[in-house]
């Protein structure tokens, strides 16, 4: 499994890190918020900006990142605006899109940013370089909330995300029975044994995807994501606490004394 250094963490090494999301309508919310996840067994945390009703001031955004840089200390934080188009909380212009990315990854208080691949596909844009040039690292990220693609798909989709100069590759997909999440499982699988240096993420949402959750030490997704306690940001999320024991008893390293 490919390894990442993001800050005191490393992906791809031991069990997958345990993200939750942030989600907070105004700064009231978001700094309250900001320390309670702080608080919780969590590994990472994702501010999902797509939320905030701020979102359009770019100056109330860098405001925002250092409150929520503050409350979370040393965590690693991955800056998300999730459109509406792929289940998130509003629509955004698309140029607006990318610079609000690029003010993130200005301020140094992110360390990843989840660009969506839809929108890196319709219009070119320098915002994988620009990453690079403020040490922000690239999470390349797909939802599909209806189906389970075929095996063929999410690889080329993973593979292509990777082209794109993502340095973590996430796929999110709904399956509908358990041989979808067998499907997933075995893309799972193929990736991490052919592509040892890749970084990816793939998860079966909903109810029937929550196997996928738990099973990324043995088939090498590096980030699994969890319910923070309030609020699920993707159907299927498990609070923190079940989530770890799972991943104790399923996978492969040592409990860590939970």
């Amino acid at each position: 499994m490919s390894r990442l250094k993001l800050r005191n963490l490393t992906l791809g090494e031991n069990e997958p890190k345990v993200c939750v999301s942030l989600i907070a309508r105004n700064f009231e919310e978001l700094f309250a918020e900001a320390m309670r996840l702080n608080a919780l067994d969590c590994d990472m945390i994702e501010w999902r900006a797509d939320y905030f009703m701020y979102v359009n001031d770019p100056h109330f955004m860098k405001k925002a990142a250092y409150f929520i840089r503050y409350a979370i200390e040393e965590k690693p934080l991955i800056f998300t605006f999730r459109t509406l188009q792929e289940g998130g909380g509003q629509s955004i212009d698309l140029d607006y899109y990318f610079e609000l990315n690029k003010v993130m990854m200005e301020t140094g208080l992110v360390d990843i940013v989840d660009l969506e691949f839809e929108m890196l596909l319709k219009k070119e844009s320098d915002v994988q370089d620009f990453a690079k040039l403020h040490d922000v690292k690239v999470l390349m990220s797909n939802h599909d909330g209806g189906k389970t693609p075929s095996n063929q798909e999410m690889l080329e989709t993973i593979y292509e995300m990777r082209e794109f100069g993502a340095d973590i590759c996430k796929l999110a997909v709904m399956p509908h029975d358990m041989s979808d999440v067998l499907r997933i499982l075995d893309v799972s699988n193929h990736i991490q044994t052919t592509k040892p240096d890749l970084t990816f993420t793939l998860i079966g949402m909903g109810d029937i995807g929550r196997l996928t959750r738990l099973t990324g030490e043995l088939f090498g997704s590096s980030i699994t994501y969890a319910s923070n306690g309030k609020h699920m940001s993707a159907p299927g999320q498990l609070p923190i606490g079940p989530l770890r024991k799972g991943m104790d008893v399923i996978g492969l390293s040592k409990p860590r004394g939970r």
